[in-house]
């Protein structure tokens, strides 16, 4: 038996088609209603938090650059005593001791000036002689020109009128005179003097030795003058016109510190030349700086500054009249300071800088009077950062 199947008619295969996407599409269409009929949430307003952080004021000012350098104090003279004379010390000064100070002109040894003045009592009777030889010689030359006057005819030779005899006599006089004061000189150098105001600080000679010349009895410090050389790298040098330290046209301040007898003294002095070479191993030049007179006394107690002290030095370089100097905190990479705008929120700034050290910075260009400049210290990215300021100890904000 055949059962017919009937064919589903167009329009319900259309229905059945469509079904699915109906039904997807009000559901779609129910949950957006349900959607848009929920209640909008309540908005809160984000409240941005400020940062604590610290600063200072920047003020224009005049600013000296110093550079900080050590040495030690030496005697700007340091001789050699040595006699030009030999012979047996016969007399040897009290003070002939290492720290022995001496005055300019003092008897520090004496020879035996025996056998000088002997010389010298020689010499005067040879000047003595020679001086009868050429009063005799020039009335002699005298009497022989009148003569020739009256029964010569025509020039006379200079044998004649005795001119040799006379030039023979007075030469011979000379050199007596010559012998007498190098017999002087001799004898004023059996006593060995101090040339200048100094201080002993060795002695290998003592009475009723027997010198001979050029033996080094001892050796003296000049204590009129003293000097320290100061070593300089070159970022130092440029802190100051060496050219014109060089050439003497400036004479640079410079502020001495040493620590004796276990307290601390300060001595004024002035850089007065530099050594004018660079070392090939260390790269440094030496500056010299001199103290003399009342600059030997500390400011202090005027406790006399000592030969071979070790010191700390701040020499007085280059002077700015007009530029910032804020505490090296401020400084960020790349000279960059941040700085708080009337908004209270942190704004870069490039900055020049024409010193610094673990201190301090000068800064010359980049800011203005009373731009408050942060000194904490903050990661990248901080630009537009708000911030609350705590100004640093002697500060106050506005």
């Amino acid at each position: 038996m055949n059962i017919a199947i009937k064919e589903p008619t167009l329009l319900k295969k259309i229905f059945l088609f469509m079904l699915p996407i109906l039904i997807v599409g009000g559901a779609g269409i129910a949950s957006y209603v349900l959607v848009m009929a929920k209640p909008e949430p309540e908005k809160k307003k984000v409240e941005e938090i400020a940062r604590h952080i610290r600063a200072v004021t920047a003020h224009e000012g005049r600013v000296v650059l110093s550079v900080t350098t050590q040495g030690s104090v030496m005697a700007k003279q340091a001789i050699d005593l040595v006699p030009q004379v030999s012979g047996q010390v016969i007399y040897v000064s009290d003070k002939f001791v290492a720290g022995g100070l001496f005055k300019k002109g003092e008897v520090i040894l004496r020879l035996d000036p025996r056998d000088y003045q002997y010389a010298v009592t020689s010499s005067e009777a040879r000047v003595a002689e020679s001086r009868q030889v050429l009063v005799r010689e020039k009335a002699e030359a005298d009497l022989a020109k009148s003569e020739w006057e009256q029964l010569g005819q025509g020039k006379a030779s200079d044998l004649t009128l005795r001119k040799p005899q006379l030039a023979d006599a007075e030469a011979k006089l000379n050199a007596a005179m010559a012998n007498l004061h190098k017999a002087q000189l001799a004898l004023e150098r059996t006593e060995i003097r101090a040339p200048f105001n100094g201080l002993l600080v060795s002695k290998n000679a003592d009475l009723g030795q027997f010198l001979r010349v050029g033996f080094k009895v001892g050796k003296l410090y000049s204590t009129d003058v003293v000097e320290v050389r100061l070593p300089m790298s070159n970022k130092d040098l440029g802190q100051f016109d060496v050219a014109a330290v060089k050439s003497g046209k400036a004479k640079l301040d410079v502020t001495l510190t040493g620590r004796f007898a276990d307290s601390i003294s300060h001595w004024k002095g002035k850089v007065v030349r530099t050594e004018g070479v660079i070392d090939t191993k260390t790269r440094i030049m030496y500056v010299v700086a001199q103290l003399s007179g009342d600059q030997l006394l500390s400011i202090e107690t005027k406790k006399p500054i000592s030969i071979g002290q070790f010191v700390s030095a701040e020499v007085n370089g280059r002077v700015y009249d007009a530029v910032f100097q804020l505490p090296r905190a401020v400084l960020r990479q790349g000279n960059q300071v941040l700085v708080v705008d009337k908004n209270n929120k942190l704004r870069t700034r490039m900055v020049t800088v024409v010193d610094s050290n673990k201190d301090y910075v000068v800064i010359s260009k980049g800011l203005k009077a009373g731009d408050i400049v942060c000194t904490s210290q903050l990661g990248v990215g901080v630009d537009g950062l708000l911030v609350k300021v705590q100004m640093d100890k002697g500060q106050h904000h506005e």
